[in-house]
């Protein structure tokens, strides 16, 4: 038989949900907002947005700005820096560095979560035209070379035949006008020590710098500094 749930305890969660509802709001785009805005972006009144706005700066999860906005703190950036030790991850970010400084494409390392694909790490081309794409964006994962990646050796990894079967006898997938007509994308899996997935490494940018040779030389380049990935 389950626990009852009582009124604390459904009041309670409904606070934490408020909570996250409020952070959930900033994103690169709207990285500062006052507390008039947070209240029309959530319907909440402001009495309860301000209690949790200052629950939420107290344990540094936001901070309050000398204009009197509100914007995410640092404890996020402390609990990224756990979670990338936690999954041996950290050695990740100067790998897709060092890709990006050899071709001079942008390139990304993506995870699966929630039944989408998540930007991990990115390093942007130096190039003015370039693929721009944030840390942390959230990505379909039926769509682009490492949401395919991400499939064929996850959800579709006991596909004994067919589209995904063919990622894997290859060893990565190329995306041409799929996600994005203007793009191309490569991406290759990275698999840990006693051969889990892990993720994909990907580089992408502009279609009109994409040629063949150019394939060759990229898949070169992602499978070279994947064998610097050590993930037990």
């Amino acid at each position: 038989m389950g626990e009852l749930v009582t009124m604390k305890d459904k009041n309670k969660f409904n606070a934490i949900e408020k909570t996250l509802h409020i952070l959930s709001m900033f994103s690169l785009d709207n990285p500062s907002m006052s507390l008039v805005e947070i209240c029309a972006k959530t319907q909440f009144n402001q009495s309860t947005a301000y209690r949790i706005l200052q629950t939420l700066i107290e344990f540094g999860y936001i901070i309050r700005t000398a204009d009197k906005s509100y914007c995410i703190g640092t404890q996020p950036v402390y609990l990224s820096a756990v979670y990338e030790h936690e999954h041996h991850l950290t050695q990740i970010r100067p790998i897709v560095d060092k890709i990006r400084d050899n071709c001079n494409e942008t390139a990304s390392f993506h995870i699966e979560e929630d039944s989408s694909r998540v930007c991990i790490y990115r390093a942007h081309s130096n190039d003015k035209v370039r693929h721009h794409i944030e840390q942390g964006t959230r990505l379909e994962l039926n769509r682009g070379a490492a949401g395919r990646v991400i499939l064929a050796y996850g959800q579709r990894k006991n596909d004994n035949s067919g589209f995904f079967f063919e990622i894997r006898k290859k060893g990565y997938h190329i995306s041409i006008n799929e996600h994005n007509a203007s793009l191309f994308a490569i991406s290759i899996p990275v698999i840990s020590s006693n051969y889990q997935f892990v993720g994909a490494l990907c580089i992408s940018g502009p279609i009109d710098r994409w040629s063949s040779p150019k394939q060759e030389t990229l898949l070169k380049l992602l499978y070279d500094q994947r064998k610097n990935i050590e993930i037990i």
